[in-house]
């Protein structure tokens, strides 16, 4: 066997225990004042790419590989708005509108915790693009801000998803991230 060919075959060899490697282990969003650890898999999502229309959107990640729209794809998106009234009426609120505006059934709604703060656990079914969507919505208020993690897959692969929305739902914790940044650009202009 030549030289060049035994390099090719170590080069494959690495490329795949590289990939099976980074598959296993999670990866981190650190950004917009959350954490949380999502598949190695997944990838971080463009909201305008999924067509997505909320301002508040503040992270999208998900299995881009089973996509071919935003209809079919599993992932999770995190939004951010201003607390106004009780959990429990925010909650009634967005269960509402879910119904109204894009037909969902609701199946559950309990109250678990997230990092220490009481939150809601909403599970539902809507139909989005002729796609039967299975999607747990996690809502959580801290410091007059409400945190909503929408986590959704297509009902035949959400049982699938299980373990990784609740690897996202366990370790998602509030970071105060951006007044940090803010306060150290702030500290850094005046140098």
């Amino acid at each position: 066997m030549k030289w060049y060919t035994a390099m090719f075959l170590i080069v494959i060899v690495v490329l795949s225990v590289l990939s099976v490697y980074r598959g296993l282990t999670p990866q981190t969003y650190n950004e917009n004042g959350v954490y949380f650890k999502y598949p190695g898999t997944w990838n971080q999502l463009s909201a305008k790419d999924w067509d997505i229309k909320s301002n508040n959107t503040i992270a999208v990640v998900g299995d881009s590989n089973n996509a071919q729209n935003s209809s079919y794809i599993t992932m999770v998106m995190v939004q951010k708005t201003n607390q106004s009234g009780t959990l429990d009426e925010i909650v009634a609120a967005s269960k509402a509108n879910l119904q109204k505006d894009k037909k969902a059934v609701m199946i559950s709604d309990k109250n678990i915790t997230v990092n220490g703060v009481k939150a809601h656990d909403v599970f539902y079914n809507v139909t989005m693009g002729g796609v039967k969507k299975e999607a747990r919505l996690v809502v959580l208020a801290q410091n007059n801000t409400v945190y909503s993690l929408t986590l959704s897959a297509p009902d035949s692969d959400f049982a699938n998803q299980k373990e990784n929305f609740d690897m996202v739902v366990r370790s998602f914790k509030i970071t105060g991230e951006q007044r940090n940044n803010y306060l150290e650009n702030m500290f850094n202009n005046l140098l």
